[in-house]
């Protein structure tokens, strides 16, 4: 049965597996591909998760500011991973501790942030 706990897991073995591979080949995170964005295919564009692939397995070969460069978000991807992966009740429960307005004012400012980042990087992008 798929839960948070096994997908986190899921998600550190792979990163894992494919940022050690990456390494020891000497493939860089710009050389991988993934996982194709459709919304970049239709509208050449990025899209707001553009980027989290090459910044997790940056991230998880030490090349942090690498990784803070393809998207800051990754930082926040695996360090939520790694609790949910290893510690889930006691994520869950430190969750569940925060007020409902907490807990929306946490879920709106990381929407608001990672809109703030893509606006960024599409001004960058077009040259704006």
């Amino acid at each position: 049965m798929f839960n948070h706990t096994f997908l986190a897991r899921l998600l550190l073995i792979g990163l894992g597996t494919v940022g050690l591979y990456t390494a020891v080949s000497g493939i860089t995170p710009e050389e991988v591909s993934l996982i194709p964005c459709i919304f970049h295919s239709l509208t050449d564009l990025a899209c707001p998760g553009c980027g989290m692939t090459r910044a997790c397995l940056a991230l998880v070969q030490g090349k942090f500011g690498v990784a803070w460069s393809y998207h800051p978000f990754s930082f926040l991807i695996v360090g939520l991973a790694i609790p949910a992966a290893f510690f889930p009740i006691w994520l869950k429960s430190t969750w569940a501790r925060r007020s409902p307005t907490t807990q929306n004012l946490i879920v709106i400012s990381g929407i608001i942030l990672c809109l703030s980042i893509w606006i960024i990087k599409i001004r960058g992008s077009l040259g704006v």
